[in-house]
């Protein structure tokens, strides 16, 4: 060997042996020093156990490593191990070039109270007056085969009260490259502590910031969600599971070109207000997305299917329960919106695009609602079950149609048929409500509460259609009763109408026991006074009044006789016998009386003032002819009433009304 080559080989030699030396001294000066200058390296006091460098390979291992919370005692951050190792001679051509990076068994704790985290201080740590360099860095960074195992994150909302525990987080990613010229894969997958998991897979290309992202959500629990829907609503208990399965894909220079499509339920819905009352239940809903555009706005719902869906709407004086579980009081403190930033938020509200829409395909499913009114006497409770509803193309933009279905009490059935826009709500709308053996009982907290009555039997049907354009409602109610029958007035109940009901129901009832009207409703809905259902009773109590009041003429109406025949029977003050027309107008009274042996004929003899004593002699006599007469046509004298009273009128004869028997 000569003596070059010795020589060549003794420096190779000595670097090596170099190369040794430093590797076994710097690990355990590295592990002193990091340890004993924590603080000065990122402001938090720094342990590590292990430290193993390996500067021949490039290549660094660190062993049960924890970073500390300002108090210098309580762990922020701890990890089991970091294995990381790096290609030297990549340095020299200006690439940093990461053979693997392995990091496993990281546990952190992140506490946020406001705009304030634990780990806060660290960033202030690194935090500097002097300008940032902005020059491009010419280093090419490629980072591969990055494993990430079993991590878990801690994270606590100390001012909303929310805790969100993520466990066994494994995140998997093959290469990310920073050179512009190779396309980045990464898969993400993580378990939470309350149940569920996340995984995605990631594809990303840097030369085009192209990206296509697969992201699987399974039994992910919404019962943190809480913590933040409590500024905006009074909420007690919110849980369920969402399980998604989605496809995002675009650009990451044009954020809002991104389209996503997939499918999205959740199961196991429980809402409920402060009192725990339920406010909304579903075993599950089910949303399958075709395509979501954001930049367009649009969002092309391919169905939406709801299952087993459970809801109550409770009426009170001062508003509903959704109202009350919306009305979040704010603080006295919050700030109120600057005019600069209205005018900013306006600005860019004008320059979105409008919301486009489209639901192609809509089902409800075997669910159930209940209405509670807490504003009459008596609690008014009324469920509606085995709901089933359909509606296919549902936009924004233009017409749409609807049918409902549903399970009365006692068997009862309702059928809803709706056409209208949903974009302005007072444009156009036609609905058709068809309701088929409702029992009348379940309608007397109603009926008690505008009549003082409550209904003891009945079966009732309603056919409403209602129509509106621009604003002007229209409906038409047809109301169709079988033996109707009601009970004593409450006089403790302050009603809204005093009617003689059940006198009015007599009436109205033909020979069948049936019962027929027809009840239109006019109306302007945006006046704050208009009421659907006080107009309907208004309209069903005037009538019934009219009815009450004057139910001969209700009865002759039934008969086909005409009742302004029956309001007054002119007879002449000398007059001895009757005419024809008398005697006609008479049989029509008897035929009133028969159809109801509840009805009471008054006929009162209008007699002037000025009278002498012979015509009064003759008044009473006639009077006696008129009870004979209506005796012999089989009116009897409980069911006739025939009276003489003095008047200024020149006008004589008999003024004719009815009553029923109290």
């Amino acid at each position: 060997m000569n003596k070059t080559l010795r020589i060549i080989l003794i420096i190779i030699l000595s670097i090596a042996a170099l190369f040794v030396l430093v590797s076994l001294v710097a690990s355990p000066i590295a592990k002193t020093y990091v340890n004993n200058h924590g603080e000065d390296l990122i402001g938090r006091k720094i342990n590590v156990d292990k430290l193993r460098v390996n500067a021949c390979m490039g290549r660094v291992k660190i062993y049960d490593f924890a970073v500390y919370e300002d108090d210098g005692t309580t762990e922020f951050l701890t990890f089991d191990t970091l294995d990381v190792s790096v290609k030297l001679r990549k340095l020299l051509a200006k690439e940093l070039c990461v053979r693997h990076l392995i990091l496993t068994d990281l546990d952190v704790r992140v506490l946020q109270n406001g705009d304030k985290f634990n780990f806060t201080s660290i960033i202030d740590h690194f935090k500097s007056d002097e300008p940032k360099d902005t020059t491009p860095s010419t280093w090419d960074l490629g980072f591969y085969n990055i494993r990430l195992s079993h991590w878990r994150i801690n994270y606590n909302d100390q001012q909303k009260g929310s805790e969100w525990k993520l466990r066994n987080i494994n995140i998997a990613i093959p290469g990310v490259y920073f050179s512009g010229k190779e396309r980045t894969e990464a898969g993400v997958t993580l378990a939470l502590a309350e149940g569920g998991s996340l995984s995605t897979a990631i594809r990303y290309t840097m030369e085009t910031n192209d990206f296509d992202i697969d992201l699987k959500l399974d039994k992910f629990s919404i019962a943190n969600a809480k913590a933040y829907l409590t500024d905006v609503m009074n909420v007690g208990t919110l849980e369920g599971a969402i399980n998604a399965d989605l496809h995002a894909k675009g650009n990451l220079s044009q954020i809002t070109q991104m389209t996503v499509n997939g499918n999205v339920n959740l199961n196991g819905t429980d809402l409920r207000d402060l009192d725990d009352t339920p406010i909304l239940q579903c075993s599950k809903i089910d949303v399958d997305v075709n395509n979501i555009l954001i930049a367009e706005n649009k969002f092309d719902i391919a169905s939406i299917t709801i299952d087993n869906l459970s809801s109550r709407f409770d009426r009170y004086a001062a508003g509903s329960n959704f109202s009350r579980l919306f009305d979040v009081k704010k603080d006295e403190t919050e700030q109120e919106e600057s005019p600069s930033d209205a005018e900013t938020d306006t600005s860019v509200a004008k320059e979105s695009k409008p919301l486009n829409l489209i639901i192609r395909q809509f089902r409800l499913n075997n669910s159930d609602f209940t209405f509670y009114d807490h504003t009459l006497p008596t609690l008014f409770t009324f469920p509606v079950t085995k709901i089933r509803a359909e509606a296919d193309s549902i936009t924004l933009s233009g017409n749409n149609a609807l049918k409902l279905f549903a399970t009365l009490p006692h068997g009862g059935l309702a059928i809803v048929n709706w056409k209208g826009t949903l974009d302005d709500m007072k444009r156009s709308q036609q609905l058709r409500l068809i309701i088929k053996n409702l029992q009348l009982k379940d309608l007397s907290p109603y009926s008690v509460a505008y009549l003082a009555q409550p209904f003891t039997n009945g079966v009732f049907s309603f056919t409403s259609h209602n129509t509106i354009n621009h604003s002007e409602l229209k409906g038409d109610n047809h109301i169709d009763i079988y033996k109707p029958e009601v009970g004593d007035r409450q006089r403790d109940v302050d009603s809204a109408l005093n009617i003689p009901l059940r006198a009015a129901l007599y009436v109205l009832k033909d020979k069948n026991d049936k019962i027929q009207l027809d009840i239109p409703v006019k109306g302007n809905i945006n006046n704050p006074e208009f009421n659907y259902m006080k107009l309907v009773w208004k309209t069903l109590g005037n009538l019934l009044v009219k009815v009450a009041t004057s139910p001969a003429r209700g009865i002759a109406n039934a008969l086909g006789i005409s009742g302004s025949e029956l309001e007054f029977l002119p007879f002449d003050a000398t007059q001895r016998g009757f005419t024809s027309e008398q005697y006609y107008v008479m049989d029509q009274l008897a035929q009133i009386a028969e159809y109801d042996s509840n009805i009471v004929i008054m006929m009162e003899q209008q007699i002037s003032a000025s009278a002498n004593d012979s015509t009064l002699q003759m008044s009473e006599g006639r009077n006696m002819a008129v009870r004979r007469h209506m005796e012999e046509l089989g009116v009897p004298s409980s069911q006739l009433e025939v009276t003489t009273a003095l008047t200024r009128s020149k006008k004589t004869g008999y003024a004719i009304s009815s009553r029923y028997k109290e």
